[in-house]
């Protein structure tokens, strides 16, 4: 009698969610949060969109001045280099959201993460494009050298496409590293998939089934960004295959 009456208000009550954890997921504690999470997803998308997009080329760049520029130059960049990666992540994003203040100049959250992931995604992914950049051998420099062609055309005729092919798997490894990185955005107010899952965890004391959310969806960017790769692997072997 007594198991029945507690049944019976339990059941009233509608689905709750036990601090515990014993209670069953219900699709009616999920659903609410479902466009919050996809507002994050988008936001995420967004945010490693514009990481990569503006990253590759500030890497690229840096990676060619440091491999062809003047010692002076290598060395102030090396500097920055350095400096960016050894420091924890999270410091170089409270270093720019918290430090531009100071300095004059405030950032919105996004803003912010984005020129902190941007910076760190530049120094890693410069080192990784470097290493394919010394890892090409002389003789092919030194045949275009002897034919007369122009620094220029060495460089995107020669250099580049030797060194790119040899930087891809550790480029890519890197963009998923930043994809994944994201996430720290959440830690400076930025509304990102993280950000949202947390929330809606602390809501509803069920972080398992945001947490699981949440991980299947940055598994689906990232399964896309090695789709990329194989896809860019197969491509750089069939059109330099003699390079490689």
């Amino acid at each position: 009698m007594a198991f029945s009456l507690c049944f019976r208000s339990w059941a009233s009550a509608g689905p709750r969610v036990a601090v515990d954890g014993d209670d069953p997921m219900t699709w009616s504690i999920i659903e609410p949060y479902l466009p919050d999470l996809w507002e994050g997803f988008v936001t995420t998308i967004w945010l490693s969109v514009l990481t990569l997009g503006a990253a590759t080329p500030i890497a690229l760049a840096i990676a060619l001045a440091r491999h062809l520029g003047p010692r002076w130059l290598s060395v102030v960049l090396g500097i920055f280099v350095n400096l960016v990666r050894l420091l924890p992540a999270l410091i170089v994003l409270y270093l720019v959201f918290y430090g531009s203040p100071q300095l004059g100049v405030r950032f919105q959250p996004l803003t912010a993460a984005a020129i902190g992931l941007i910076a760190m995604g530049a120094a890693y992914m410069s080192e990784d494009i470097r290493g394919g950049l010394a890892a090409v051998p002389q003789g092919p420099l030194t045949a275009a050298a002897a034919i007369g062609l122009s620094r220029t055309h060495t460089i995107r005729r020669i250099l580049l496409p030797i060194a790119l092919p040899l930087t891809i798997p550790p480029y890519m490894t890197r963009a998923i590293i930043m994809v994944k990185g994201t996430s720290l955005a959440s830690l400076v107010s930025v509304s990102d998939l993280t950000a949202e899952a947390t929330r809606a965890s602390s809501i509803t004391y069920q972080p398992y089934a945001f947490v699981v959310i949440a991980g299947a969806l940055y598994l689906a960017i990232n399964g896309v960004l090695a789709i990329v790769q194989i896809l860019a692997e197969r491509h750089f072997r069939r059109r330099y295959r003699m390079a490689l």
